[in-house]
């Protein structure tokens, strides 16, 4: 039986649908709700064999989430790389989906990486974690905007200490100034409360987990990284260097060639940009450990301290690379050397099995 190819432009509310047969005849083209009752009527109903290709949107969590359990072949799509759809002078919903599927029955599909279920669920705790801090950060900045409109100094240093927090409560304010900062104060118990349950949990997890264990000896990379790092990249065996790994995180440094002609330019920056803020502030903590103090030093000395971070922030994902690859190694070992040991245990070289001559 014929393959069919399905293409979805998808939206918040609804999507565009449009289905091809193998030689390219048009199946159906129709628009339809994103509600769970409606994709499940609509694709329960597709003839098997069939593929799916959707692009990365905001909500392609939801779309594979629900999709998944219908036992379809689905195909995530790159939209940066893409150019049909991006650089199209006509634009709409219905051709959005037909190319969608024309690239895919074509096998010019550019494809991202289906993270699975238990990754992307790991990866919405740990982004939910960063999400947490910057709000803190925010309640902590818009105290330090009050302080500064009113001329006001902690004279304790930091005004989030226990004794700058007594000085934030008693220290004269006008009444608007005053709500704010009351306010924000108690925004910083509360979230100060939820990080600590996140890092407890964060910090189980990465305890019950090799690989995040390995990671952890890593300079500069503790539970909250290393669990990260493992989040947003997945499966390590999907790289086949550590160069691959490197040009996925983002830190790689852009490259202009053209003729004779060759040029560096600053970090290309794709990919996750949470995994690239990680690593980089790793790289901020690794620079005051011995093993990669002088390599820092030397960097900052020649390129400035930014830089240098970066620079710092590349070597680490090389480590990262082997001391995962190793610890899978090690992982995968394990099982084989206890069959060993249960074969030998009673087989010929056990030395509880009793001799012929007994």
């Amino acid at each position: 039986m014929e393959k069919l190819y399905v293409g979805v432009d998808l939206h918040k509310r609804s999507c565009w649908v449009t289905v091809l047969d193998a030689d390219g005849h048009l199946r159906e083209s129709r628009r339809i709700g994103t509600t769970k009752p409606e994709l499940l009527e609509f694709f329960g109903k597709v003839r098997r064999p069939a593929a799916v290709a959707v692009e990365a949107t905001f909500n392609w969590y939801y779309f594979l989430n629900v999709m998944e359990p219908l036992g379809l072949e689905l195909h995530l799509v790159h939209p940066w790389k893409t150019r049909a759809i991006a650089s199209a002078r006509i634009k709409h919903d219905r051709l959005d989906s037909r190319v969608l599927a024309e690239l895919l029955r074509t096998g010019f599909l550019a494809e991202a990486w289906i993270a699975p279920r238990p990754v992307r669920e790991e990866r919405q705790l740990l982004r939910y974690r960063v999400h947490t801090v910057q709000w803190a950060t925010r309640a902590k900045n818009s105290i330090h905007g009050v302080l500064n409109r009113n001329g006001i100094r902690s004279p304790f240093g930091s005004p989030f200490g226990p004794k700058g927090r007594s000085f934030l409560e008693e220290v004269e304010l006008a009444g608007t100034d005053r709500w704010e900062v009351d306010g924000q104060l108690e925004r910083l118990d509360l979230l100060g409360e939820q990080l600590a349950a996140l890092d407890r949990e964060i910090r189980t997890r990465a305890k019950a987990s090799p690989v995040a264990r390995a990671l952890e000896q890593i300079p500069g990379i503790g539970p909250f990284i290393a669990s990260l790092v493992m989040a947003e990249v997945g499966d390590i065996r999907r790289f086949p260097s550590a160069k691959h790994l490197v040009s996925y995180t983002g830190l790689a440094p852009s490259l202009y060639a053209s003729g004779e002609h060759r040029w560096g330019g600053p970090i290309t920056k794709q990919g996750s940009t949470v995994l690239r803020w990680a690593l980089v502030q790793a790289a901020h903590r690794a620079a005051l450990n011995p093993r990669f103090c002088g390599f820092y030093q030397r960097q900052r000395e020649r390129h400035g301290t930014s830089r240098a971070a970066v620079a710092l922030a590349r070597k680490l994902v090389v480590i990262v690379f082997y001391r995962w690859r190793h610890a899978l190694r090690v992982q995968e070992a394990l099982p084989q050397v206890e069959k060993v040991r249960e074969r030998t245990s009673g087989g010929a070289w056990s030395e509880h099995r009793p001799l012929a001559s007994d």
